[in-house]
């Protein structure tokens, strides 16, 4: 069995792989700086004792992070875990598509695990659009040969709200909602408009932008999107992306097996 670790900002995310792949248990626990590797062990160990996981069974381990501060303790974790050192995703891993990027280790590790599931998902010969949609949004090409070529980054819609916030006195602090219409009829609704509708659009935008740069047809391209911010942005998108919960995890498990024979 593989346990698969995507450490982000405001969680960080595990799944239980068997050995055909099939993910037999996931869960998230929030990412704190100030935990120890013994504190997460503890963690950790209730929450898969109580899927039934036998840590016995545990034959390795790989890890994406994006929060240096926490990959050396998650890595302490996962050695007093399964007694070995989960393979870190970064330069020298082998990810199964190449990246044409001008700096290839610029690419931040969830990134690539999230490319290398949907290429291993894609029909041979159609280009990607990945959709990551959190703390931040990212947009992600991947070519009609498989190859990664550039992302966008766009700030993820709290750290909008926040900001607007932050630099704009009189406008309120609000999180996600609903909002009945584009033209707001107060500042809550307007600042709702704004942010999760203009964000919407803007990803609209950059697919459209993305296809006509790498020569291809929207219609022709696979859209993929993952992130907890999905449920907020997709359904007031027009670009229909599908949705994959476990999308990066998925990847983690491809990455791994591109890098040892034991699964």
């Amino acid at each position: 069995m593989l346990l698969c670790i995507n450490a982000r900002n405001s969680i960080i995310s595990f799944g239980c792989f068997d050995n055909a792949g099939d993910m037999v248990a996931s869960f998230d626990i929030s990412s704190d700086v100030r935990k120890t590797s013994d504190e997460y062990l503890f963690i950790i160990k209730s929450i898969l004792k109580d899927r039934g996981i036998d840590l016995s069974n545990i034959s390795g381990a790989i890890l994406s992070s994006v929060v240096p501060a926490l990959t050396d303790t998650v890595i302490k974790t996962v050695v007093k875990l399964t007694g070995k050192a989960p393979l870190v995703v970064g330069p020298g891993v082998k990810t199964g598509f190449h990246i044409k990027i001008d700096n290839p280790s610029e690419l931040g590790a969830d990134m690539v695990a999230n490319t290398a599931a949907a290429v291993s998902d894609r029909t041979v010969g159609r280009a990607v659009i990945v959709a990551d949609l959190g703390v931040v949004n990212t947009l992600s090409a991947i070519n009609k040969k498989g190859e990664y070529v550039g992302c966008a980054i766009l700030p993820g819609t709290q750290l909008s709200f926040d900001m607007l916030h932050s630099e704009a006195a009189l406008l309120p602090s609000i999180n996600s909602g609903n909002y009945a219409t584009a033209i707001g009829k107060n500042s809550q609704c307007a600042v709702r408009s704004g942010v999760l509708l203009g964000a919407a659009i803007a990803l609209d935008g950059l697919a459209l932008r993305f296809c006509e740069e790498m020569g291809v047809a929207l219609e022709d391209t696979m859209l993929i999107a993952t992130g907890s911010q999905a449920n907020d942005l997709l359904p007031r998108m027009t670009t229909k992306f599908s949705y994959d919960e476990h999308l990066t995890l998925r990847g983690l498990y491809c990455i791994y097996k591109n890098n040892h024979t034991d699964l």
